[in-house]
């Protein structure tokens, strides 16, 4: 293992998620970690492999395919940022989930590259609940007919939806983001099979986004760190 803070780094976010579930009367089980890897190396990814991480998340569709061919063990990746059409296909073999639905014409397209043969490919609708126009997601009002247009997809299976908090924003404004996605879930509730999940929350607001509901969240710099291997 090249950090060998890494393991400890893993532990004291562990101990934050367990005292924010205590505190919200959540129980640790129902909270995913997804290890945000964007510009680190795979080895790297495979250190938190061997670490019991499970779940990995990449904005980058050529950070995907350089890392996931080199990846040994059981682990998930999801693609968590803006996924332009043009790119689809080339990311599709290698995720299970897409946590960046935000429009009908990405939906399409997928539909269009997707074979029947595969299983449902798994989705969440990103939705803009902090207004900001440099966010991708569709707008709140937009979430629930996004929703049924990925439930009458032959191909995606809609599991929940994602956000990401306002951008250097008090606790307030940040809880109020977290707080819109889960009433919007709520809202959604009939669409899906199962638990809704709901990823919200980063390094800086992880906390409050479990206090929230969060099902999902997505840990990159207090995990891994600030190093660029690219």
């Amino acid at each position: 293992m090249k950090d060998p803070q890494l393991a400890e780094r893993l532990g004291a976010i562990r101990e934050q998620i367990e005292r924010a579930c205590k505190k919200s009367g959540r129980r640790v089980d129902d909270i995913r970690l997804i290890a945000v890897t964007k510009n680190h190396p795979a080895s790297m990814i495979q250190d938190l492999i061997d670490l019991g991480v499970r779940d990995f998340g990449e904005n980058r569709v050529n950070e995907i395919t350089e890392k996931v061919p080199l990846l040994k063990g059981d682990f998930t990746m999801h693609m968590i940022g803006h996924l332009q059409t043009n790119k689809v296909k080339k990311v599709l073999p290698y995720v299970k989930w897409i946590q960046s639905i935000d429009r009908g014409r990405l939906i399409a397209k997928i539909e269009n590259v997707y074979g029947q043969c595969h299983e449902k490919m798994r989705v969440l609708v990103e939705v803009n609940t902090s207004g900001e126009e440099s966010k991708s997601g569709c707008k709140p009002e937009e979430c629930l007919e996004l929703c049924e247009r990925v439930v009458g997809s032959s191909v995606l299976e809609l599991k929940g939806l994602m956000t990401i908090g306002p951008l250097g924003a008090d606790e307030s404004a940040t809880r109020n983001s977290f707080a819109l996605l889960r009433e919007l879930g709520d809202r959604c509730r009939s669409l899906i099979d199962g638990t809704v999940e709901l990823s919200m929350g980063m390094s800086g607001d992880f906390e409050w986004a479990i206090e929230e509901g969060a099902t999902m969240i997505r840990i990159g710099t207090v995990l891994v760190g600030k190093r660029f291997y690219i």
